[in-house]
């Protein structure tokens, strides 16, 4: 019951912030009418947003400096080789919607050398952002995000191409970065908007005789 609550508010969180803020930079900014395309936008922002929650990257008021570094790969596999294993297979598992989506819709995103590179620049710019949370920043979750990116985008190349829901073809500098752009505000709406509400509909939660009931 906790857990089924716990997952509700984040969704209501997110939510509230999501949609709005794709309405607006994909028929403010970006200019683009398709709802075929905004649907597909809204999924790769929802999944964005989900990915930096998994990841734990820290909320707003819960800043903490730590650095603890695993520079060496695969030195954990001897400690907890099922633990290594299991959670090798769940970060690849959790970027290959990266890899799927992003060519999917972006037709400029269409090639291995991008979506390395984007794989990588996600997975630095979270390992750095653990730096200011209580977790460790893993070269191995490098190789596994940027891994799991790959074989999303092996994946999309041989499904999703075909698929109606790529943008119409636009060299302006603004569509170029589309996908970057919409990664850093499901960045900054995970850091400091969604755990704003989360935080105040948990204090209502805690405070009321409902609760007092349930838990």
């Amino acid at each position: 019951m906790l857990r089924l609550l716990s997952i509700g508010i984040d969704c209501f969180s997110s939510i509230i912030f999501v949609v709005p803020a794709i309405i607006f930079l994909q028929y403010a900014i970006f200019k683009q009418r398709n709802f075929n395309q905004f649907i597909a936008v809204l999924v790769f922002a929802i999944y964005s947003l989900a990915v930096f929650s998994v990841v734990g990257i820290p909320a707003t008021g819960t800043f903490h400096v730590d650095f603890g570094f695993n520079l060496i790969p695969i030195i954990d596999i001897v400690n907890s080789p099922f633990d290594y294993i299991k959670n090798t297979i769940l970060n690849i598992i959790l970027f290959m919607p990266l890899g799927f989506l992003v060519p999917a819709i972006w037709e400029n995103f269409r090639s291995i050398k991008k979506m390395v590179f984007m794989g990588l620049a996600v997975s630095i710019s979270i390992e750095i952002l653990q730096i200011f949370s209580h977790r460790l920043t893993d070269i191995d979750d490098l190789i596994t995000n940027t891994a799991g990116t790959i074989i999303g985008y092996c994946l999309s190349k041989k499904i999703s191409y075909k698929l109606p829901l790529k943008l119409p073809d636009n060299k302006e500098r603004s569509i170029q970065c589309e996908p970057i752009i919409i990664l850093l505000v499901m960045l900054l709406i995970g850091v400091f908007l969604k755990p704003i509400v989360s935080d105040g509909i948990w204090n209502m939660i805690l405070s009321s005789a409902w609760w007092e009931k349930i838990k």
